[in-house]
């Protein structure tokens, strides 16, 4: 704490401690302009994400998801498990979805877009499990969500309750637990 001024104490004490309390405010300034300039980085880092996957162009070696075969939990290709990318299209024959296999199970990555052909999601996965960065885009380009999964599970969330991308409204309709009747006319 940094009291403002002392009755009946040391003055080399008061001037000692009135040091001490400019440094911890620096400390505390560069902190704050350290937490800014990280937060700015990762906003660059998503904006680079979603451009990239308005680029993103599909191997000419990826196979259609229909000319493959499910079976417990590994994609075969004539029985045996695929390697490479697999998608899926729109029925109006727009790309919907891409993803890399390993050994039959999702290994790599995995990036879902919009019919229009905006970037909806991209994900990694590792031996079937998400695994890194877990993205997704709202179809005006606004991010929904910005995540760390480690493993299939939790680890971090990068988004901040400032997100300018996600109004108050959006995070209360979309994101908040609703009752389980399911009688909506939809």
């Amino acid at each position: 704490m940094c009291p403002q001024y002392y009755k009946y104490s040391d003055p080399r004490k008061t001037k000692r401690t009135a040091l001490l309390c400019r440094f911890k405010a620096r400390q505390v300034v560069l902190f704050s302009i350290f937490i800014l300039l990280i937060g700015s980085l990762f906003a660059q880092e998503v904006g680079e994400d979603y451009a990239s996957m308005q680029q993103w162009k599909l191997p000419e070696t990826a196979l259609l998801m229909s000319d493959l075969h499910l079976e417990a939990e590994i994609l075969l290709l004539d029985g045996k498990p695929f390697e490479g990318w697999a998608y899926e299209l729109y029925p109006e024959g727009t790309l919907l979805a891409a993803t890399q296999y390993r050994e039959g199970r999702l290994d790599g990555k995995s990036l879902i877009w919009y019919p229009d052909g905006k970037p909806q999601m991209s994900a990694t996965y590792k031996k079937g499990a998400l695994n890194g960065r877990f993205l997704g885009w709202y179809q005006n380009g606004g991010v929904i969500y910005d995540r760390f999964i480690n493993l299939g599970k939790y680890a971090s969330d990068n988004l901040v309750d400032q997100d300018q991308d996600r109004t108050r409204d959006e995070t209360e309709i979309t994101e908040r637990e609703g009752n389980t009747d399911d009688s909506s006319h939809e």
